[in-house]
């Protein structure tokens, strides 16, 4: 998408993220399944955003760790009670910025924020600098859809999703199967103007994933469709994926 780059989604969504997206998946599963796995280690949140998750795990007892390309995003978390105490960096996370310390027992990185990182290459230097900053036994978790196959939906859509006497909301959406990508836009049309909020992601089969985190090093150690453990199959239409650092060498 020509004039994007990796913080344009956080600047665009800031204002409204938590009031859209605050309930957008199991906020309880995931902080007790991340606390679980992390055993009272550090984590490192990549794309921490307004702190959705970080502040709960922290008010865990966990010490956590943010990194996010969007200052806008940052300024909210940091507006909220804990989240100026939060040890964040504003970068971008497909390169885990060398001021981002290693010895995490958990990287984690929900809801599709990986697709956020719009090419193959940029993922895998995510997985490659996870793996650099995993202690031994550490666990890099992953949440993401499973992407459906070539030709089972448009490849671009209008969709509205608020009609109202002033105001409707619309989601415009492309798809290139070649390139694994979707261009997207919420345009909100009011009296008193237009509101674009643009939006890439470039997605991956769950296998794709499994051969990044090979080629870093890592392997899959569970995988389920759901943070609460629900089992995973060929209908799956999310998954949430542990790949683990070796414990030695």
């Amino acid at each position: 998408m020509e004039g994007f780059d990796a913080s344009t989604y956080g600047e665009r969504f800031a204002d409204v993220y938590d009031d859209w997206y605050g309930d957008v998946s199991d906020l309880e599963g995931t902080v007790g399944t991340v606390a679980r796995l992390a055993e009272d280690g550090p984590v490192l949140e990549l794309g921490v955003g307004t702190g959705r998750l970080a502040l709960p795990l922290t008010a865990r007892g966990l010490e956590v760790h943010g990194i996010d390309s969007s200052p806008a995003m940052v300024e909210r978390l940091r507006a909220k009670p804990g989240g100026g105490s939060l040890p964040v960096v504003v970068g971008d996370f497909a390169d885990v910025a060398v001021e981002v310390p290693g010895g995490f027992a958990v990287v984690l990185v929900a809801y599709n924020t990986l697709f956020n990182l719009g090419s193959g290459a940029a993922q895998r230097r995510c997985f490659t600098n996870v793996a650099q900053r995993l202690r031994p036994g550490g666990a890099f978790v992953v949440e993401a859809f499973v992407p459906a196959p070539p030709g089972a939906g448009p490849d671009a859509a209008v969709t509205p999703s608020v009609v109202e006497a002033d105001r409707v909301v619309l989601q415009v959406t492309r798809r290139d199967p070649e390139t694994q990508t979707v261009d997207g836009s919420v345009v909100s049309i009011t009296e008193h103007g237009i509101r674009l909020r643009p939006w890439h992601i470039r997605y991956a089969s769950p296998n794709e994933l499994d051969a990044m985190a090979g080629a870093a090093g890592l392997s899959l150690a569970e995988r389920w469709s759901g943070w609460r453990g629900e089992p995973y199959d060929a209908g799956s239409d999310r998954h949430v994926s542990v790949y683990r650092r070796p414990t030695a060498g």
